[in-house]
């Protein structure tokens, strides 16, 4: 065993881990051989994630489809003692003391509130602690990031920031416009995060954000976090572990290491047939399919320790690694979440 890889095995021990997004662990329900889904990730070292409530056939969900979500999983925490509902920053420190993976609702696209801004107080007490303003596309609060004109952010979607500002819910400007997350960051009394996506500067991927917002977002004091998506970290061949690095490294030279974190985007329940974005979003996927989506040697939740083996390597010091790992979100959290 390399010096790199137990000291990476030292540091996991003791760290919080937080997916910014991770996934769900019910609708879709990861399949696992044996034992449960949410045991093995915290096996990994993994603490809590960002679970988008709902990821199929779409990520815009009705209102309906949300409660149905919230529903699914509160059965399965009564059914698994080790998944646990986050609803303030403490439940994420009570979650790594107990063994358990803490669950963060989170919605990838504010579609089921339509035109309601008093849908996202019923919400927040179900559970919601993460709204992401966009998808892909333009909605009631703003331009996505594939929307050619570029539009900022409507006054609803500044009536929904301060809402979120009010009760206790983070936003997310991934998936979200240029202009729409300048926007946001401006408006926003709490910091606000990019909680996956990918360095524009390094690959000119749509998906990926520009210096220009990684700024933004800093200067509110939020994080923005990255993801082993090939097609967002390098565009002229497959990517690999340490291109994936070289995003990490980009944002801490530009913004520092207090707003730097982690992200998979690794939804383990979906299968080829359910994995639309190629037949969708083309201009994300650059061609890439199914079985190779993924940075080599970062393919999967188990990798993590690879990763920070990776970090160690490449020379981050220990606290700068703590920070990406889960401080910098966790900190976060702490200012934006209510006690």
């Amino acid at each position: 065993m390399t010096d790199a890889l137990e000291k990476a095995q030292a540091l996991l021990k003791d760290a919080i881990v937080i997916d910014g997004l991770g996934g769900a662990i019910v609708h879709p329900t990861p399949y696992m051989e044996e034992g449960t889904y949410e045991e093995s990730l915290v096996g990994y070292g993994w603490t809590a994630m960002n679970a988008t409530l709902v990821s199929e056939p779409t990520y815009s969900a009705t209102w309906d489809e949300v409660l149905k979500a919230i529903h699914e999983n509160y059965l399965y925490f009564d059914m698994s003692p080790k998944a646990r509902l986050v609803e303030k920053a403490s439940d994420i420190v009570e979650a790594k003391k107990n063994g358990q993976l803490g669950v963060i609702f989170g919605l990838q696209s504010p579609s089921c509130i339509e035109q309601d801004r008093t849908r996202l107080n019923i919400l927040h007490k179900l559970g919601l602690r993460v709204l992401q303003l966009t998808y892909m596309e333009r909605n009631y609060l703003g331009d996505g990031c594939l929307e050619p004109e570029n539009r900022g952010l409507t006054h609803f979607g500044i009536q929904v920031i301060r809402e979120c500002n009010r009760i206790g819910i983070l936003v997310d400007c991934s998936h979200v416009g240029i202009r729409t997350t300048l926007d946001a960051a401006e408006h926003s009394g709490k910091p606000i995060v990019i909680s996956h996506a990918a360095v524009r500067a390094i690959a000119d991927n749509p998906r990926g954000v520009t210096d220009e917002m990684m700024k933004a977002v800093a200067k509110t004091g939020g994080v923005i976090g990255f993801i082993p998506l090939g097609p967002l970290i390098r565009l002229d061949r497959p990517a690999t572990l340490d291109d994936y690095l070289d995003h990490f490294q980009h944002a801490l030279d530009l913004v520092g290491p207090d707003h730097v974190s982690l992200a998979t985007d690794m939804f383990d329940g979906k299968t080829k047939a359910n994995w639309a974005t190629p037949w969708y979003y083309p201009e994300i996927t650059r061609g890439v399919q199914y079985g190779s989506r993924r940075v080599a040697g970062y393919t999967k939740k188990a990798d993590l320790v690879h990763l920070v083996a990776a970090f160690v390597k490449r020379g981050f010091a220990d606290d700068v690694i703590l920070k990406i790992l889960g401080g910098n979100f966790l900190r976060v959290v702490q200012t934006v979440w209510r006690p």
